[in-house]
C-alpha cells in the first residue's frame, strides 16, 4: 500500500538514490549532459518540514521537498512562494502511476498551511508522467533549462558586424541596452516587471561594477561604435549540473530590433563557443522562460532541453 508521509533526515539517503537514477534517465535522452555531477546537500530539505516521502512496504519510490517559504515569489510578485529545484524531488518508475500527485497533494497542503500560494517545482523535461500529472493539477510551464555540446554553428555568412569579449572597462556601455532587455521583458506576454530602479547618474558604472564583482563576461556586436547585441556569461547555472568545471551558462542576451534577422546573435554565440573551446570548455547552459516567444523559438534551435520548472498559484487562499 502507498503511504505518504513527512521527508526525515532519515529518508536522505534512499531520495539520493532516486535523484541519481532520474539523472541516468534523463541522460539516455540528452547525452551531452555531464557523466559525472556532485549532487547539493539534501540536509536544507528537511530543515522547513515541508517536505514528502512515498513508501511502498519500506521503500522509498518518491520524495518531494521545497526551499522557502519565500516572499516575493520569482522577485517579480508579492506572494510568498516555494521552490521545489531539481534534486529536491523524484520518483521512480513502478505500478503507482500517480505517486507524484498523491505527493503534491499531502506537500501542497503544508505550503498553503505556511501561506505559500506560489508552488513551482522543477523536473526533468522527459519525464512525462510527472509532467501530466502535474499538468492536471494546475500547473503550467515557465522556465526551462538547456545545454549543448561547445560545437560551433554552421553560418554561411560572415559577420557584418564587429564582435568582441568586452573588457571590464567597456562594462557599462551594455547598461542601456540591458534596460531594453528589461523593457522587453514587462511585455506582453511575458510580464515580468520587477520594482523599477531610480535611474541616476553614475548608475551604469555601478551597474558595471556590480558586473565585475559577480563575474560576469561580455560579449557584444558593433555596428561601429555602438553596441547592438550582447551575451554575458557566467560560470553558474540554475541547478547542480551547471556545477561542473567544465561547463558555462548564458544569463542573458539581447539584440536591437532593427538588427534582427542578420544572424547577430548566432554570431555572437559563435564567437562565444570558439573562445571557450580554446580555454576547454565542453558545454554550454541556458535557462529561460518558456513564455518569452523570442527566447523560446532562439535557444531551443540550438541546445536541447533537459529541465521544466512549472508553476501553480493558488487562488482565494487567505493571505493573512
Amino acid at each position: 500500500m502507498l503511504k505518504i508521509i513527512d521527508f526525515t533526515k532519515d529518508h536522505i539517503e534512499q531520495a539520493q538514490g532516486i535523484a541519481k537514477e532520474n539523472y541516468e534517465n534523463e541522460r539516455k535522452y540528452v547525452d551531452c549532459l555531464p557523466e559525472v555531477v556532485n549532487y547539493p546537500d539534501f540536509i536544507p530539505l528537511i530543515e522547513n518540514g515541508l517536505g514528502v516521502s512515498a513508501f511502498v512496504d519500506q521503500k522509498m519510490i518518491g520524495y518531494l521537498c521545497c526551499l522557502g517559504p519565500f516572499d516575493k515569489a520569482f522577485e517579480t510578485t508579492n506572494t510568498v512562494g516555494v521552490w521545489s529545484p531539481l534534486h529536491a524531488n523524484g520518483v521512480i518508475e513502478c505500478e503507482h502511476k500517480n505517486v507524484f500527485a498523491r505527493m503534491y497533494q499531502e506537500a501542497a497542503r503544508k505550503w498553503v498551511n505556511m501561506k505559500a500560494v506560489s508552488h513551482a517545482i522543477t523536473f526533468y523535461s522527459h519525464n512525462h508522467a510527472v509532467k501530466n500529472q502535474l499538468y492536471r493539477y494546475g500547473f503550467g510551464l515557465r522556465c526551462i533549462d538547456t545545454i549543448r555540446k561547445m560545437d560551433e554553428l554552421e553560418i554561411k555568412q560572415e559577420s557584418k558586424y564587429y564582435i568582441s569579449e568586452l573588457e571590464h572597462h567597456e562594462f557599462h556601455l551594455v547598461f542601456p541596452i540591458g534596460l531594453m532587455l528589461e523593457e522587453h521583458l514587462s511585455q506582453s506576454p511575458i510580464f515580468m516587471r520587477g520594482t523599477p530602479d531610480e535611474i541616476e547618474e553614475g548608475h551604469e558604472h555601478k551597474f558595471a561594477d556590480w558586473q565585475i564583482h559577480e563575474n560576469y563576461r561580455y560579449f557584444a556586436a558593433r555596428d561601429g561604435e555602438k553596441i547592438i547585441a550582447y551575451m554575458k556569461i557566467h560560470d553558474e547555472g540554475e541547478n547542480f549540473i551547471g556545477d561542473t568545471e567544465d561547463m558555462k551558462h548564458i544569463h542573458g542576451a539581447y539584440c536591437f530590433p532593427e538588427y534582427r534577422g542578420q544572424g547577430v546573435i548566432q554570431h555572437i554565440l559563435n564567437f562565444i563557443i570558439k573562445k571557450l573551446q580554446a580555454e576547454n570548455i565542453k558545454l554550454l547552459g541556458v535557462d529561460f522562460e518558456s513564455f518569452n516567444p523570442t527566447a523560446d523559438n532562439f535557444w531551443l534551435k540550438y541546445f536541447t532541453e533537459y529541465t521544466h520548472s512549472v508553476v501553480r498559484q493558488i487562488d482565494d487562499v487567505d493571505r493573512g
